[in-house]
């Protein structure tokens, strides 16, 4: 439940695995394969590696082991044979650990449980998840539902069987150093953005795969039926049951993951709707409204924003609504739809509850990103090592204004903070800055250009459009990168190459992105706030709480005191006096915020109901237009922040004994890895 025993594994390529050494890897390595070839390629790769590796293949063969026959006895045993021949790679505590714990080895005794074991992709990922924690249902059985409501049914089963589960085992002391990974996982698979476009009969497909094609497009629930005579021309059909098979292969493919990466926390996987993919056509609208210059548009906003999140409703569902606030936060989303957006007890899910994301599309990233499980440790002094980088030509009004509200928020912070300010003009010069840097965290100052219209969205720098995608391999993007521009992971992107996914495909662990375009000056402030918070927040916060913190709740906390400011500003006024009861509130909620409080934003609404002497469904009301032109919505956490924890080293040293408190500390380093 703490992230504290990974399972590390990565898809990879045959020809990128023939490219590695032992130098490359760690001392045990375990490499399943799959068709013939490749297991005789793995074999050969096996035998110049020069060093114990455990091949594990259908049918085994060619120094592999049987998939049939792969056992926890037969890992144990090749343990025992890498630490006869690479133990003194190993740093001796770690070695003589190992070698009294290995012939102790024991699985823990399963435990049947009464839930039955239902074969469907919308089970297979608890599934996955009991099983690692010893957990057995009762044998499988192929599951079709008769109507929604009995996947609903199956859905919740298992998440609430999961639950239970954490429940038994309950919070223990050493979380305060892994923290608690999230509780649940909210995921969708989707079509690529241009796959949801209408098809048009071509002659390159036959009626039958084209209705296929359509029935795909257009699926909105996880039941479907089919009417007589078109459902006997789809199954009698060669072309179309080619088409299902590829769909279910890539269904297959996406569940398998995303139950690793739940597993590897005991975390609950609730299945969404297809419905939440057919959001898109009211995202472009939104957008488009809130882009316009037009104030008549922008007005539509709130009403459009509306008709967005009840349409996400209605695709998600009561009974699923109902159950994410039975079980609560934090929350990992895997889906290319908005759910961050989803109300919650009249606030979107991203400001309910800590969240953050992995995108459905493109797969690789996807599984990329999947992959990456293990949690990250820095210290405050590691973390705020910060690279800025502006990128404005020297005539954008905008160019000095986020250099100068981080120069106000930070003149009284000598030695708090290490920050260094670099003005790029070109793609070269951009890289050359990120190779110089040895920063923790990347804030880019600058333009972004979405992909609403073209395929690609790209950063301006200068008077180039850079494609980030590119960097990979280029450039040292650093672990944290957060973007001060518009459009970096636009809600209404045609297509997955936006700026944020491109940065992660280049290195980063988390991106804070933007879904919209933000505006200038509050986003100088939003960012310069949060640098603030780094220096001053953090370690205050390390000290009060007595446990480690993790990136996705330091933003989100950012994300919750910006609303408030944005609600307060609109409804009581700006600040004009520091002892005004405005100025009040502000500081009250902050503290409630900060804190923890799962209420702030009820008692936010109380007050200012109080304070403007109207009814609570009418500031209700007036709120929730105020959240929908906000800037705290069009920032969004891509890849996974949950698993960079921070921590000044009090914390995992009251874990471990005095002889491996030096390894521990040595762990706590300001580069991942």
């Amino acid at each position: 439940m703490g992230g504290m025993r990974q399972l590390l594994w990565s898809p990879l390529s045959i020809s990128p695995l023939e490219r590695l050494t032992h130098a490359d890897l760690g001392p045990f390595v375990v490499v399943f394969s799959g068709e013939s070839t490749i297991t005789h390629r793995v074999a050969r790769w096996a035998k110049k590696f020069g060093k114990p590796v455990l091949h594990v293949s259908p049918e085994g063969g060619e120094d592999s082991i049987a998939v049939g026959e792969f056992a926890p006895k037969v890992l144990q045993a090749y343990c025992e044979t890498v630490m006869d021949v690479r133990g003194g790679e190993i740093s001796p505590p770690r070695r003589d650990a190992v070698t009294a714990a290995l012939p102790a080895w024991r699985e823990p005794a399963p435990e049947s449980i009464a839930m039955k074991a239902w074969a469907h992709n919308i089970t297979h990922p608890n599934h996955m998840v009991l099983a690692r924690a010893q957990r057995h249902p009762s044998e499988p059985e192929a599951f079709m539902g008769s109507s929604e409501a009995e996947y609903t049914r199956v859905i919740a089963e298992c998440v609430r069987e999961i639950e239970a589960l954490r429940d038994r085992i309950g919070v223990r002391d050493f979380h305060r150093m892994s923290l608690l990974h999230p509780t649940l996982f909210l995921v969708e698979p989707a079509l690529y953005r241009h796959a949801y476009t209408r098809l048009r009969r071509s002659s390159a497909l036959s009626g039958a795969a084209f209705e296929a094609l359509r029935l795909l497009q257009r699926q909105t629930g996880l039941y479907n039926e089919i009417d007589g005579l078109r459902g006997k021309s789809i199954f009698e059909s060669s072309e179309a049951q080619q088409v299902f098979a590829v769909r279910s292969q890539d269904l297959a493919v996406f569940s398998a993951a995303v139950g690793l990466k739940a597993a590897q926390t005991t975390s609950a996987v609730m299945r969404l709707s297809p419905g939440v993919n057919h959001v898109f056509p009211r995202l472009g609208n939104f957008a488009r409204n809130v882009r316009a210059i037009s104030p008549a548009a922008r007005l539509k906003a709130p009403r459009l924003f509306a008709a967005l999140q009840s349409e996400l409703l209605e695709a998600v569902g009561s009974e699923r609504i109902d159950l994410i606030e039975e079980i609560g936060g934090p929350i990992k989303i895997v889906s290319d739809a908005p759910v961050e957006w989803l109300p919650v007890r009249d606030l979107p899910l991203m400001l309910r509850y800590q969240c953050s994301r992995i995108c459905a599309t493109p797969g690789n990233l996807l599984l990329g990103r999947l992959a990456t499980s293990e949690p990250v440790t820095l210290t405050p002094e590691g973390l705020n090592r910060v690279l800025v980088v502006s990128s404005f030509e020297p005539d954008d009004p905008l160019r000095n204004l986020l250099t100068g509200s981080i120069a106000a928020v930070t003149q009284n912070l000598e030695g708090k903070i290490d920050l260094r300010f670099e003005k790029v003009s070109s793609r070269v010069e951009l890289i050359d800055a990120l190779n110089a840097s040895d920063a923790s965290i990347l804030i880019f100052d600058g333009h972004g250009k979405g992909n609403s219209e073209t395929g690609i969205a790209t950063l301006r720098i200068g008077k180039e459009d850079v494609d980030v995608w590119h960097l990979r391999g280029e450039a040292r993007i650093p672990p944290v990168v957060i973007l001060s521009a518009c459009d970096t992971h636009g809600v209404d992107a045609t297509s997955h190459a936006t700026v944020g996914n491109g940065l992660l495909a280049a290195g980063a662990l988390t991106v804070l992105a933007t879904l919209l375009p933000v505006d200038g000056r509050l986003s100088a402030s939003f960012i310069a706030r949060l640098v603030y918070r780094l220096a001053e927040f953090i370690p205050a916060a390390l000290s009060e709480r007595k446990r480690a913190l993790n990136w996705t709740e330091i933003i989100m906390g950012m994300q919750q005191m910006l609303l408030a400011s944005e609600v307060l500003d609109a409804l009581v006024g700006p600040i004009t006096d520091a002892s005004s009861p405005r100025a009040a509130l502000q500081t009250e909620v902050n503290l409630l915020i900060n804190s923890g409080d799962s209420e702030w934003f009820e008692w936010l609404l109380s007050q200012i109901a109080d304070h403007r002497e109207e009814t609570p469904a009418k500031v209700k009301s007036r709120a929730q237009a105020v959240i929908a032109r906000s800037e705290a919505i069009r920032y969004i956490q891509l890849g996974n922040p949950e698993n960079i924890l921070i921590d000044d080293g009090s914390i995992a040293a009251q874990f471990y004994p005095p002889e491996l408190r030096k390894l521990v500390e040595g762990s706590l380093v300001s580069e991942p890895g």
